[in-house]
């Protein structure tokens, strides 16, 4: 686990598919402009918690509602507005498996890659 300088751990990794997703996260404006108010906001509070956070199974203890996507192990989604999801998947070499099952208390990093409708 990494360390602030004051020897605090480090909140959950989060890493971007691609700039352009970085950019809208980084940028309020561009936020509202792609997704509209609602939905910037949320992506706002949703990136604050994750950060926040050490683990994935921290942020679902802190009461923020996350669904697994089927289709994909590691696969996560966060709803903003309608609509609107931020879709993360685990950036881990290996995903944690606990049985058949991701080991979210052992996600510590994250990778942001798609925000709006469906994949």
């Amino acid at each position: 686990m990494a360390l602030l300088s004051d020897n605090r751990p480090m909140g959950l990794e989060i890493a971007f598919r691609s700039k352009e997703l970085r950019s809208t996260c980084e940028s309020p404006a561009r936020a509202k402009r792609e997704f509209g108010d609602r939905a910037a906001a949320a992506l706002r509070r949703h990136l604050a918690d994750l950060e926040a956070a050490e683990t994935v199974a921290e942020v679902v203890e802190m009461g923020l509602e996350i669904e697994n996507c089927d289709q994909e192990v590691g696969l996560i989604r966060f709803h903003l507005s309608e609509g609107q999801h931020l879709y993360c998947e685990v950036n881990h070499h290996q995903v944690p498996i606990n049985g058949e099952a991701v080991d979210w208390a052992r996600v510590t990093r994250l990778k942001v890659i798609h925000i709006g409708g469906g994949l």
